[in-house]
């Protein structure tokens, strides 16, 4: 006997517009919780030009690696960095497309940054973003 929610999931699959809607969901719900997960966790921070980062997390869905002592240190460069697994010597979901979800300070007030694979993101990046 198939269980009522099953039968439900199966339904919503066939429907194209639930299942692009499913999809989004997952896509873009899980990286904003972890933002305000991160958000309440109490992490290091250090000053990097204007900039004090609270916590840093990397990875996708519900597979997030605390990377904070890697972005402090990456901030650091003149140049910045790379959203990239290598760069943050970290995967924590092999083969998925992952986030960059920054906490930080600017002048005493809490910001939120996210960036994905391959994107670029540095201090300057980080206090433009808060300016806007």
């Amino acid at each position: 006997m198939v269980s009522y929610y099953a039968e439900r999931d199966a339904e919503y699959e066939r429907i194209p517009t639930l299942s692009i809607m499913r999809t989004l969901m997952r896509l873009y719900i899980f990286p904003v919780t972890a933002a305000f997960v991160i958000l309440l966790c109490v992490g290091c921070s250090k000053n990097t030009g204007g900039v004090q980062v609270v916590s840093a997390a990397f990875g996708e869905y519900t597979n997030f690696t605390d990377v904070t002592p890697r972005v402090q240190g990456l901030l650091r460069l003149q140049t910045g960095f790379q959203v990239q697994t290598g760069i943050l010597q970290a995967d924590p979901f092999p083969y998925y497309h992952k986030v960059l979800v920054i906490v930080y300070l600017d002048n005493g007030r809490r910001h939120i940054f996210t960036a994905s694979e391959n994107e670029n993101v540095s201090a300057e990046i980080l206090l433009q973003a808060a300016r806007q």
